[in-house]
């Protein structure tokens, strides 16, 4: 049931297909120095974000204001910038994470979004503009077409503006963010705290699919791949799952070893109420771009269904299709395939809650 745990297998299948053909092993490394940008936005940060009123867009029609606090850092060996943020609007409690990494086979940066205030998630294309120095993002939202620019005004603070089709379909100025950088880890405020615990009393944070929220916790896992030409790979490895934005998602850590080295991966996983789907993004530290999969629950036969895509070892996108179930209140089995016809990878997991 954990679809977490198998998206993190590309890396491994990649891996070995490369020394089915022959190539010289060696530990992936997809680092570019577009990475090095992501390094800007580390650290504990304090939002104010002013959003303005905007008529006939869903969601938008009142103007508002919110402050909170954000918590940057890096992931995957520097891959990836994983952020969770904390605030209130409105009296009303907001929790959120947002993920930021680039593609070097799209020659793009791609960003996540998701928090318990939204019934979907956001997915954004970015590039950053050496000569302006401004970010740029484009893509959908549930409110619609987004676009922002962020800038930084020194090392210590940027502001993001963003921008929506209005309900004459020209583009107006929606919600504005100032980020104030803060010295050491920031705690949520004692507004913040009291929204929370108030939202959690009365019912009115999302709540997540059970089955779902059945994978939290700590995870031991052996799994199996076998490949065209070579000989089955093995491992075993670790995984924690915890809830995160107000109980709406789930966040996974992943470890274990690659090739001799430490491996790290991430899911942020949930449900998409605009396609009625579970959908799950992955990352890891051998691969620059996530990988989605979506797909249902069948309560009858306790199992997930996911498809979705991911790059082949000639960086050209294959179809990955899972079946994950579960066999036991601690126990699941899963079996994922890779590809088509003679280069396709089939993977099977058994993985066992762990001890406390």
């Amino acid at each position: 049931m954990n679809q977490r745990l198998p998206s993190v297998l590309f890396a491994f299948s990649l891996v070995g297909a490369l020394a089915a053909q022959d190539q010289a092993p060696a530990a992936p490394n997809p680092k570019t120095p577009q990475h090095e940008r992501l390094a800007a936005f580390v650290g504990a940060w304090r939002t104010e974000t002013k959003v303005e009123a905007v008529p006939g867009v869903a969601g938008m029609e009142k103007a508002a204001e919110m402050a909170g606090v954000e918590h940057a850092e890096l992931l995957c060996n520097g891959l990836w910038l994983k952020v969770q943020g904390e605030g209130t609007c409105q009296g009303q409690a907001c929790s959120g994470l947002w993920l930021l990494g680039y593609d070097p086979i799209a020659k793009s940066f791609q960003c996540l979004a998701a928090s318990n205030m939204d019934p979907a998630p956001c997915c954004l294309e970015g590039r950053f503009d050496e000569a302006a120095k401004v970010w740029h993002f484009v893509g959908d939202t549930p409110m619609g077409r987004l676009r922002s620019e962020l800038v930084f005004d020194g090392a210590d603070r940027s502001v993001e503006t963003c921008f929506v089709p209005g309900a004459d379909g020209k583009e107006v100025q929606c919600m504005q963010i100032v980020r104030t950088r803060a010295q050491g880890v920031v705690a949520k405020d004692a507004l913040v705290e009291r929204a929370i615990a108030k939202a959690e009393k009365d019912g009115k944070l999302q709540k997540p699919l059970a089955a779902l929220h059945a994978d939290c916790g700590t995870w031991d896992a052996a799994f199996q791949m076998t490949m065209p030409g070579a000989e089955p790979m093995s491992a075993k490895c670790r995984e924690v799952v915890a809830p995160v934005c107000g109980d709406s998602w789930t966040w996974s850590t992943f470890t274990g070893e690659l090739m001799g080295g430490p491996f790290e991966g991430h899911a942020l996983t949930g449900y998409d109420g605009k396609t009625d789907k579970v959908v799950s993004f992955w990352i890891d530290s051998a691969n620059g771009a996530w990988m989605r999969t979506d797909g249902s629950y069948d309560a009858a036969s306790k199992s997930f269904a996911m498809t979705g895509t991911c790059y082949d070892e000639a960086r050209k996108r294959q179809a990955v299709s899972s079946t994950a179930t579960a066999t036991g209140a601690d126990a699941r089995t899963l079996r994922m395939v890779f590809g088509a016809g003679d280069r396709q990878h089939v993977m099977t997991i058994d993985y066992q809650r762990a001890a406390k």
